[in-house]
C-alpha cells in the first residue's frame, strides 16, 4: 500500500503540473506536518530543495525523495487541498539495545561487526539498515573463510516508540583453500599464476596469515592481479571469466579461475599526431625518438604509462601547453599500434592552494617535502602520482589520497592531501645460528621521530665472535634540503681466533646524501674511531708487536649510479660506483682507500635472473707505516663462497692478517627449484672468483694465486625465520687457504 500511495501522490503532482502548465508555490511557513515527535519542522523542511521561504509542487516530489532517502520515517504522505500542503509522517522508532548472540568464544569477530553495525543504540531504526547490516556481517564472515554462516535476527517492539534488535550470528566451520586451479587457455606456468595472486593454499606456514582462506573479494582482487599480469606479458585480449569457490569437505574448498589467454602481441611502430601549433620540430623529434623505445616490445600497459609520464613532464619543462592522449589499434599478425593524439590546452592551470589533513604527528613540511608540487606551480596530473608514490615510500601511512577541486572563476586547482597515520615504531628481538656461530640481536627504531621524519635506530647484536651496539639518527630531507643526514655512535668487540688478537672499536660518523644527477648519488662524511688491539695468547710476534690503542679520523665519499629497474630484487639494470676514505689530521697512521664496485642484472626468463657483482678495494699506508690490522682487507662470505670467512690472503704463522688489495667477481643466477611459489624460497647457483693479496711486512706468505669456486644457494624466509644455505666447491685454490664448503644460517629479526 505504501509504494502505491506514492506513486499515485507522484501520479497527481506530475498531471496537475502538466495539466495546469505552471508549478504552484507554497509558503513553507503554511505546510504543515502531523506525526513527526522527534524531528522538529525545521529540520525536516530542511530537505526542501529550494532555500527560498515558497516550495513548489515540483520541488514538493523531490521533497518526499528525501525524506524516504534518511530513512527516519516508514511513510510519507503528501496531501494538497487548494493552497494547502500536509505533510502524514511516520517515525521509525528508535533502538534501545542491539544484543549480539553466538559468538560467546569467538571475542574478535564479536568486536569488529559491533563496531561495523549502523544500528547502534539510540539511533534509527529501519528495516533497511537492519538488511544492510545483516548483509555486510555475511560479507565480513565470507571475507575470512565462513562460508556457510547464519544470521538471525529480531525485532522486539517495546514502549516509548522503541525496539531492541537481537541478531543470533553463527559463524560454523571456518574454511581453507585446499587446491588452487586455472584451467583453460592460460598460456603462463601455474607456478608464475600463483605468484602473483593474494591466495594460498592451506599449508602449516600460512597460520601466520589468512591467505589461505577463501574469500569472494580477494579472488576478485586476484582476477585484477592476473590480468594485469597477462597484460604486461603481452595477452591484449586476456579474458579471466570466473574464479570461484567450491566447498569439497567439511573444512576445504578450491579455487578456480578459468582464463582464456588469447595470443600475445606486440607494440607496432607509433604514430604522433600533432594538432598544436606550440610544438616545433625538434620537440616532435624527442616525442618520436622517445615513441620508437617501446616498438617491437611485448604489449604492456606500463609502458605506455611511462611514455606519457616522459611527454608530459617534457611539456612541463619547456612551458608547452599541450596534453597528450593515445589510442590503441589492433593490426594484422597480433600488432598493436599507438596513436598518440596532441592537442592545444586553452589555459594553463596552476596549483593555487594545498590542504594537507590527517596528519596528528608527522609535521605538515614533512608531507610538503614530498610531494613534486607546490602553490603556484604549474597543474601536472602526473605529478599526483608522483607524489602519492613519495609518500608511500616514506612508510608513516596506511592510505594516501590527493583531491582536486577546480576553481571555476579562476581556472586554478585546489589540492587537498589526506593522509591515515600508522604506527612507525617497531622493537624487534631475533636469534641466529650458523657455521660462524650463533647470534642474538635487539632493535629500536622509530621511522618518524618526533614527527619530523627522522629515523631514530637503537641496535645490539651479541654473537660468539662480536658484540655490536649501534644508536644513529636520519635525517632523510635534513633542513627541508632535499638531502639526507646520518650520525652515528657505536661500540663493539670482535675476536679473531684465526687472527690472534681481540679487536675493540668506540667511534662515531657523520655523512650526507644527496643527489649530484638524475639516479647518480654523492655519500660524504667523516668518521672518528678509538682502536685497540689485544694479542692472544700464543699469538706471534708480528701480531703481539702491533698492540695497543689507535685513534682514526677518516674523511670519505661514495659516488653512485644506480639504473637498476627496482632496488629490491632487481630484473634489470646496472650499478656503478666509486669511493675514497683519507685518514688524516689525528690519525696515527695515516692511510688512504679507494674502491670501485658495481653490479649488472639479466632476467632471461621467468626463472632465470642473471646477475653480475664486481668490486675492488685498495688501502695503503703513509709514511712507509704498516696498515692497522683492523684495518686490513678481507674478503666476504657473499663475495667468495667455499671458504673460510677472513681465511684467505697473507698470513704469518696460523694467523690471517689481511691483505692491501682485493677484487671479486660473482656471477649468478636463480634457478627453478620445484617448490611452491608462496613459500618465498630462492634458490641460484654461482661462479665467484676473487683474491685478497699485499702486505706490508716482511713476514709471512703472500699469494697472487687466483681463487675460484662454484656452487649453489638456497633461501626461505620461514615462519621461524630467515633460513640460507650454500654449498660450494673451490676450483682454483692456495695451500694457504682454509676451506668451508658449506655455509648455514637460521634465525633473523622476527
Amino acid at each position: 500500500m505504501k509504494l502505491d500511495r506514492n506513486f499515485f501522490t507522484t501520479l497527481f503532482f506530475c498531471l496537475f503540473y502538466l495539466t495546469s502548465g505552471f508549478a504552484i508555490d507554497f509558503k513553507k511557513s503554511d505546510i504543515k506536518i502531523i506525526g513527526n515527535k522527534s524531528i522538529s519542522k525545521e529540520t525536516i523542511l530542511n530537505f526542501t530543495d529550494s532555500k527560498k521561504d515558497t516550495v513548489n509542487t515540483e520541488e514538493l516530489n523531490s521533497f518526499q525523495k528525501k525524506l524516504f532517502e534518511t530513512n527516519f520515517f516508514s511513510k510519507i504522505d503528501i496531501k494538497i487541498s487548494g493552497n494547502n500542503v500536509t505533510v502524514y509522517l511516520s517515525e521509525n522508532p528508535l533502538i534501545e539495545y542491539v544484543l549480539i548472540s553466538g559468538l560467546e568464544k569467538r571475542d574478535d569477530l564479536k568486536k569488529v561487526i559491533e563496531k561495523s553495525l549502523t544500528l547502534k543504540e539510540n539511533n534509527i531504526f529501519s528495516e533497511t539498515l537492519l538488511n544492510n547490516d545483516t548483509k555486510s556481517i555475511y560479507r565480513f564472515l565470507s571475507s575470512i573463510g565462513y562460508l556457510q554462516s547464519n544470521v538471525e535476527y529480531t525485532v522486539n517492539k517495546i514502549p516509548n516508540e522503541k525496539v531492541n534488535i537481537f541478531l543470533n550470528i553463527k559463524p560454523n566451520q571456518q574454511f581453507f583453500v585446499k587446491n588452487i586451479f586455472f584451467i583453460g587457455d592460460k598460456k603462463l606456468s601455474t607456478s608464475t599464476l600463483k605468484s602473483a595472486i593474494s591466495t594460498s593454499q592451506d599449508s602449516w606456514f600460512t597460520i601466520f596469515s589468512n591467505s589461505a582462506v577463501p574469500s569472494v573479494d580477494r579472488i576478485n582482487d586476484d582476477i585484477s592481479l592476473l590480468k594485469k599480469l597477462y597484460l604486461s606479458k603481452g595477452y591484449y585480449d586476456v579474458q579471466i571469466s570466473n574464479g570461484s569457490i567450491d566447498v569439497i569437505d567439511k573444512k576445504h574448498a578450491n579455487v578456480t579461475f578459468v582464463i582464456n589467454a588469447g595470443s600475445k602481441y606486440v607494440f607496432e611502430k607509433s604514430l604522433i599526431n600533432n594538432k598544436t601549433i606550440s610544438l616545433k620540430d625538434n620537440d616532435l623529434s624527442f616525442l618520436a625518438d622517445k615513441a620508437k623505445s617501446v616498438e617491437n616490445k611485448d604489449y604492456n600497459p606500463s609502458e605506455i604509462t611511462r611514455l606519457l609520464k616522459v611527454f608530459n613532464d617534457y611539456f612541463i619543462r619547456n612551458n608547452i601547453t599541450a596534453n597528450i592522449d593515445y589510442a590503441l589499434k589492433k593490426l594484422p599478425l597480433n600488432k598493436i599500434s599507438i596513436t598518440y593524439e596532441i592537442n592545444e590546452v586553452d589555459e594553463i592551470r596552476f596549483v593555487a592552494n594545498i590542504t594537507i589533513k590527517g596528519n596528528d604527528i608527522t609535521e605538515e613540511k614533512v608531507i610538503r617535502n614530498n610531494l613534486f608540487f607546490s602553490e603556484g606551480d604549474r597543474f601536472s596530473p602526473p605529478n599526483l602520482e608522483k607524489s602519492i608514490d613519495s609518500l608511500k615510500a616514506l612508510g608513516f601511512f596506511n592510505n594516501i589520497k590527493i583531491e582536486t577541486l577546480d576553481s571555476k572563476s579562476s581556472g586554478n586547482v585546489s589540492l587537498i592531501v589526506s593522509v591515515e597515520e600508522k604506527a612507525t615504531g617497531e622493537i624487534s628481538a631475533g636469534a641466529g645460528y650458523g657455521t660462524a656461530g650463533t647470534v642474538i640481536s635487539f632493535n629500536i627504531k622509530e621511522k618518524n621521530f618526533l614527527g619530523k621524519g627522522v629515523i631514530s635506530d637503537i641496535s645490539m647484536q651479541l654473537g660468539t665472535q662480536k658484540v655490536l651496539g649501534v644508536v644513529s639518527l636520519s635525517d632523510p630531507d635534513f633542513s627541508d634540503t632535499g638531502n639526507s643526514l646520518k650520525g652515528a655512535f657505536f661500540a663493539s668487540q670482535y675476536t679473531y681466533d684465526n687472527a690472534g688478537y681481540d679487536n675493540k672499536v668506540v667511534g662515531s660518523n657523520l655523512s650526507t646524501t644527496y643527489r649530484i644527477f638524475k639516479d647518480v648519488n654523492l655519500e660524504a662524511g667523516f668518521s672518528t674511531d678509538y682502536d685497540t688491539i689485544e694479542a692472544q695468547s700464543g699469538a706471534s710476534n708480528l701480531i703481539k708487536s702491533r698492540e695497543g690503542n689507535y685513534l682514526t679520523t677518516k674523511f670519505f665519499y661514495n659516488v653512485l649510479n644506480d639504473k637498476r629497474n627496482r632496488k629490491f630484487q632487481p630484473t634489470s639494470g646496472y650499478t656503478a660506483g666509486f669511493g675514497q676514505g683519507l685518514a688524516t689530521l689525528v690519525s696515527e697512521i695515516p692511510y688512504l682507500t679507494n674502491t670501485v664496485f658495481g653490479s649488472f642484472y639479466k632476467e632471461f626468463s621467468e626463472d632465470f635472473v642473471g646477475t653480475i657483482k664486481y668490486k675492488a678495494k685498495s688501502i695503503n699506508a703513509f709514511n712507509s707505516k704498516d696498515v692497522k690490522l683492523s684495518d686490513r682487507i678481507f674478503l666476504s662470505d657473499s663475495e667468495l663462497r667455499s671458504f673460510t670467512f677472513r681465511g684467505v690472503g697473507p698470513k704469518v704463522s696460523n694467523e690471517y692478517i689481511g691483505g692491501n688489495y682485493s677484487y671479486s667477481t660473482n656471477f649468478s643466477t636463480t634457478v627453478p627449484n620445484g617448490l611452491p611459489d608462496k613459500w618465498g624460497t630462492k634458490s641460484n647457483i654461482f661462479f665467484d672468483v676473487a683474491n685478497v693479496w699485499g702486505k706490508d711486512f716482511s713476514e709471512g706468505v703472500d699469494s697472487n694465486k687466483i681463487r675460484s669456486s662454484a656452487g649453489v644457494g638456497f633461501e626461505w624466509v620461514s615462519p621461524l625465520g630467515p633460513i640460507s644455505f650454500t654449498y660450494a666447491e673451490p676450483i682454483t685454490k692456495d695451500s694457504t687457504d682454509s676451506i668451508e664448503k658449506f655455509n648455514f644460517k637460521l634465525g633473523g629479526i622476527f
